[in-house]
């Protein structure tokens, strides 16, 4: 699925299992999302930078109007 990031998502702002741990991971527009064998969504940035999302964590960012579902 592709989803919209509406504000930038900074270092204090991710989730712990972030892999790249340097600047502004996120900056405002449109990423591609995966769901994980192990049930979370995978934000993908780069092949190397990743941000994982539980689905409250994921329906909590939609909620507030900072992540939004382009295509599913």
């Amino acid at each position: 699925m592709r989803i919209k990031i509406t504000k930038n998502l900074a270092r204090g702002e991710q989730d712990p299992n972030l892999e790249n741990d340097s600047g502004e991971y996120f900056p405002a527009g449109e990423y591609l999302a995966n769901l994980t064998p192990e049930g979370k969504i995978e934000v993908v940035n780069t092949k190397r930078i990743k941000a994982l999302f539980s689905f409250s964590q994921f329906r909590e960012k939609i909620s507030l109007g900072e992540f939004i579902v382009v295509e599913a």
